[in-house]
């Protein structure tokens, strides 16, 4: 897709967009929390880490909240190869320091994002978009995110549905939805009032995924649920 394509369908997947070095300081990061509490673990997708994961979710909060917001992951977001396509869809962005790692352990469903725009959530301005970046191959039943493609053109979507902490947009389930598909390296680029959802990782892999949120700083006021911007 070129940026044609972006406004027209509300989503850009750049593959091979990313080196390994590009994510290896990441993975270190993740590797080096990880072993804080399993010390034989010599991978993120190390199978040993993966079934204590499983038992343990208190442990993956644990590893979560010492990476969240982590300048290594801002690092990412200003990289070059990541801010030349943002450039393409946004004027003058800036990124958010919040931004969310995903740590996703098979069949666990508390934490599933079902259909939403992050819109709702983040509550910015109309010129936003988020990067997905996933850290392993992710297929459709590895946790693979699903798009509704054009549905960025409806504008903020009331989401009337609750269910716990969440909520969700109804009746609106009759646009063709895609599931995107991403090789380690990709970088899936969409609009905020994209509605989309995760897939529950039916693997036996923990799928680690990153979202970078940016904004564009000619678009008004930013959201007051984030800390801040840098500039890229």
């Amino acid at each position: 897709m070129n940026d044609t394509d972006y406004d027209r369908h509300g989503w850009h997947l750049s593959k091979s967009l990313l080196a390994p070095e590009d994510l290896s300081a990441i993975d270190t990061l993740i590797l080096d929390k990880i072993r804080e509490h399993l010390p034989q673990a010599k991978s993120i997708q190390d199978r040993a880490w993966v079934e204590f994961a499983i038992r343990k979710p208190e442990v993956v909060t644990l590893v979560y909240d010492s990476i969240r917001d982590h300048p290594a992951i801002l690092d990412l977001g200003r990289n070059p190869k990541i801010t030349a396509v943002v450039k393409d869809f946004l004027d003058a962005p800036v990124l958010y320091r919040k931004v969310p790692l995903r740590i996703d352990v098979p069949f666990e469903n508390k934490e599933l994002a079902f259909w939403h725009q992050d819109d709702f959530y983040v509550q910015g301005n109309k010129k936003e978009l988020t990067v997905w970046i996933p850290l392993q191959d992710t297929y459709a039943h590895t946790g693979a995110l699903s798009v509704m493609t054009s549905s960025h053109k409806t504008g903020p979507i009331p989401h009337t549905y609750k269910v716990g902490k969440k909520s969700l947009p109804t009746g609106i389930f009759d646009q063709p939805i895609s599931i995107v598909e991403m090789e380690r390296g990709g970088a899936l680029f969409f609009s905020s009032y994209l509605v989309h959802s995760s897939n529950l990782n039916i693997s036996d892999q923990i799928r680690y995924s990153i979202q970078l949120r940016y904004s564009s700083s000619n678009a008004g006021s930013h959201s007051k649920l984030m800390k801040g911007t840098i500039n890229v």
